[in-house]
């Protein structure tokens, strides 16, 4: 597929072949710090939140390392299906405890579970369609789980609203500006990324916003989400990294038109 951009194909190009290991590697690591919550500070009061940190913990790493991948897959779903039984009466939004992150993370594992262990893992496979087919549901989840935050924006003035909070707490100005290129990028942007259009400079785009909120906005809460912390900013940042190396993928309108940055 040609580049419009020679020059930027430099140097995504030698990390095109690790994009879907990255989605698989960054969605097993989320576990792991669950999982050692669980089993060896408290986190698990019953025999079944200890089955579940158990879980957590060896199929976290097993996803990592590229083990038993597609079992171990659909093992963590049913975990993740477990919590957002839990608290689906909480409502959408992570923030206030609702399904949000977990809903993200499901995907994460449907499309690791399609898309098997790939080439890069201790269990490797040669076969090529599972994981681009894993890699396109990946992206399509993730865009579409960001499009409703940009549609509030656009919509319901909350461009005006992050404007005079997250967005000036962070100190870029003009902050409507800037309110306003955030929420047409989760908007417009999104749409556009889950059909895989323009792939690369809208994953690039949310990768900046998202790192902005790792470090400047979540950060002092800590890692987990309870508090608010890093955690679902910072999965959300290496799997677009992940689409920066990647681009559209095989299933795509930037491969359909053969071209693409």
């Amino acid at each position: 597929m040609a580049p419009i951009v020679p020059f930027a194909a430099r140097l995504y190009r030698p990390l095109e072949p690790y994009a879907y290991t990255l989605i698989r590697i960054a969605t097993g690591a989320i576990f792991l710090p669950h999982g050692v919550l669980k089993l060896f500070f408290g986190g698990a009061t019953s025999t079944m939140g200890y089955a579940f940190g158990v879980l957590e913990l060896i199929g976290g790493l097993a996803l990592v390392l590229g083990l038993y991948v597609r079992p171990i897959a659909v093992l963590l779903i049913i975990d993740v299906l477990t919590v957002i039984a839990a608290n689906i009466g909480k409502g959408w939004l992570w923030t206030r405890g609702g399904v949000q992150y977990h809903t993200f993370l499901l995907g994460m594992l449907l499309a690791v579970a399609l898309g098997g262990a790939g080439r890069h893992a201790l269990q490797k496979s040669i076969e090529e369609r599972w994981p681009a087919i894993g890699y396109a549901l990946a992206r399509a989840w993730f865009a579409l789980l960001i499009v409703p935050s940009g549609y509030e924006k656009v919509f319901t003035d909350g461009a005006s609203r992050i404007a005079s909070g997250n967005v000036l707490k962070t100190g870029f100005y003009p902050p409507l500006f800037w309110a306003w290129v955030v929420a047409l990028l989760e908007l417009v942007g999104m749409i556009l990324l889950a059909v895989g259009l323009g792939t690369r400079v809208l994953a690039f785009m949310m990768a900046i916003e998202l790192g902005v909120i790792v470090v400047a906005i979540q950060m002092p809460n800590g890692y987990f989400w309870t508090s608010r912390g890093t955690e679902f900013a910072l999965i959300l940042f290496i799997v677009c990294l992940a689409f920066v190396f990647g681009g559209g993928g095989r299933y795509s309108l930037d491969r359909k038109i053969g071209r693409e940055f």
